[in-house]
């Protein structure tokens, strides 16, 4: 007889009776559940993201929800696996099953160094492939009792999640003389900070667990990254600062067309054509960022055709073409700093130092501050001692490219703030101010002829 999922029953039960009170006794009763166990499912559903109110002594249970609620699933060790697949082809490239197998033991070895060499004969089923890998590396480690399938891999699990993966549209397998499996468009890369880093995680989490079984950290980084990420195209968004927080299809595909370029080590010749115009430039790229205020990803380049520095969105990129000259700019110091001072996604060749006046009025200076913290050279102070009346009561400062982007900012908070550096962030916010009064004089004159 199958394992009842007691949570999947408690949680349909209470998913036909939203924002109402549910006697816990009745729950029991419908649900089967016994009621030692009750508390532990409903803190689990808790853990997932829903809203579950027990009023002490009430035997109430309510689970609250909103039109716009989003839930995602938890965690589940598929998920794992098939991010350590994905994460391993996007890596190493496209991979054989048995490279797969291989690559896999190493992570699990928790020794990014460590590599499991293989003799050359053809494994023609899992039973061979299991012994070989056992053979080879029991003559490395005497000492040891292997078992490959239990201690280390289930090879059926690696073709079940792959599978999988192909089934998502995440993975495709090019069958061959060697078959190898690869990474389809449809997938975002995973972009890693340094090579050792899944091995990092990996040795953080079983640390994390030697210690507690809260799975927390990763549930919540699990649904960072499904919010984050359209897989499957549904509509669901998650707000981030008054914007849509989703990279949509296009974009990525957009991404992993430019990346499957030499771009890292070597120039290359962008094509595209707007509006008429047919635009030719070879560039070396500094670095790829992506704005998630108006979600789309650049690349930060020097255009040798132009002589200049620019950013270009990668989706008005129609084709590339690879150079043999060599790019020495990539992820250098100097485009870094670039990067970090520059306030808004576009690239503007000044950079000007701001100061601004705030006052402490609604959220005005938390956001200030907030800014403040993830600005490099921002600062934010208490005036000392104003002037009788005067409404600002802190300065904001900073090193930026982007002027039109930071007056954009400040137009959003009206009067509590006020722009004294430089004089074009001046002009800039007073020509602002008197086109709403000239508009609103308009507005007016039409409303009194009526």
């Amino acid at each position: 007889m199958a394992k009842k999922n007691f949570k999947q029953i408690v949680l349909d039960y209470l998913l036909q009776y939203p924002n109402e009170n549910i006697n816990r006794d009745t729950l029991i009763a419908k649900t089967g559940i016994s009621k030692s166990r009750l508390s532990e499912i409903l803190e689990s559903i808790r853990q997932d993201g829903y809203t579950i109110t027990t009023p002490p002594r009430s035997g109430i249970i309510k689970l609250e929800t909103t039109d716009d609620q989003v839930v995602l699933p938890a965690i589940k060790d598929s998920d794992i696996r098939q991010w350590l697949i994905l994460f391993l082809l996007s890596h190493f490239g496209p991979l054989s099953f048995r490279e797969l197998i291989l690559k896999t033991l190493c992570i699990k070895e928790y020794a990014p160094d460590y590599s499991l060499k293989i003799n050359d004969k053809k494994a023609y089923d899992d039973n061979n492939l299991i012994k070989s890998i056992r053979h080879q590396k029991s003559s490395n480690n005497s000492d040891e009792d292997i078992d490959v399938a239990g201690d280390y891999i289930s090879i059926t699990t690696l073709r079940k999640d792959l599978n999988i993966l192909i089934k998502d549209n995440l993975v495709e397998l090019n069958n061959g003389r060697k078959s190898i499996y690869k990474l389809t468009t449809e997938v975002p890369p995973i972009i890693t900070i340094s090579e050792d880093s899944l091995f990092r995680f990996c040795q953080e989490h079983e640390e994390h667990l030697s210690v507690t079984s809260d799975l927390s950290s990763v549930t919540q980084a699990y649904n960072k990254i499904k919010t984050l990420i359209a897989w499957d195209g549904s509509k669901h968004k998650q707000r981030g600062f008054g914007k849509f927080n989703q990279i949509s299809k296009k974009q990525i595909k957009k991404f992993n067309n430019f990346i499957s370029h030499p771009y890292k080590t070597n120039r290359i010749t962008l094509h595209s054509e707007f509006k008429g115009n047919i635009r030719h430039a070879t560039v070396s790229v500094a670095l790829l960022y992506y704005s998630v205020e108006n979600g789309i990803f650049y690349a930060l380049c020097y255009n040798h055709t132009e002589g200049r520095i620019e950013a270009d969105r990668l989706e008005y990129i129609d084709t590339i073409t690879d150079e043999k000259q060599k790019n020495t700019i990539f992820h250098s110091q100097k485009y870094i700093q670039i990067y970090n001072d520059m306030f808004g996604p576009g690239f503007e060749e000044n950079l000007h130092h701001v100061k601004v006046l705030i006052s402490d009025f609604g959220n005005t200076k938390t956001r200030f501050y907030n800014l403040a913290t993830i600005r490099k050279h921002a600062s934010m102070r208490k005036i000392d001692n104003p002037p009788d009346g005067c409404p600002y009561e802190y300065v904001y400062e900073d090193d930026l490219r982007g002027l039109n982007d930071f007056a954009r900012l400040l137009r959003s908070f009206g009067y509590s703030v006020l722009a004294l550096e430089p004089p074009e962030l001046k002009e800039r916010m007073m020509y602002s101010y008197t086109k709403i009064i000239e508009k609103n004089k308009k507005v007016d004159g039409i409303s009194n002829e009526n």
